[in-house]
């Protein structure tokens, strides 16, 4: 009776090893899939991140562009000509070929005796505005 016995239970151990041995072709066909979902999705992100940051460093030059006329501005004598009322443009426009830096002057804004000074940077071929700044100049003195 022994021998029976032994033989069903070999015939058994050889049956689960034989099911944990290796991966199925399904199992190997639905890892590819997810694989290669998730390789796709990974593809889609990356251009959309590196345009995020190429625009960022444009908004952040822009920024840096109208600081800069801005504190120009403010060493500006008052009665100076780039300080009369209306617009104005930068002479060295474009910056770097991609920036156009104009500014306008209202008088008596906000109060009499200042001049209300926006600044503004667009980018020279698209023509939509990356900074805008405002500074108040006074009359010293008064």
């Amino acid at each position: 009776m022994r021998g029976p016995r032994l033989s069903k239970r070999t015939r058994a151990g050889r049956a689960d090893a034989r099911g944990e041995a290796g991966l199925s072709l399904v199992e190997v066909l639905v890892a590819v899939v997810v694989f290669t979902v998730g390789a796709l999705g990974l593809g889609a992100v990356i251009p959309m991140g590196v345009n995020r940051v190429s625009d960022s460093a444009s908004d952040t030059r822009a920024s840096a562009l109208a600081a800069s006329r801005c504190e120009t501005i403010l060493e500006t004598p008052y009665d100076d000509p780039d300080l009369d009322p209306g617009n104005h443009v930068d002479p060295a426009n474009p910056y770097e070929g991609l920036y156009n830096v104009e500014w306008n002057v209202e008088d008596n804004q906000p109060l009499t005796a200042c001049k209300r000074v926006t600044v503004v940077v667009r980018h020279s071929s698209r023509n939509n505005t990356l900074g805008r700044l405002v500074v108040v100049v006074p009359r010293s003195g008064t």
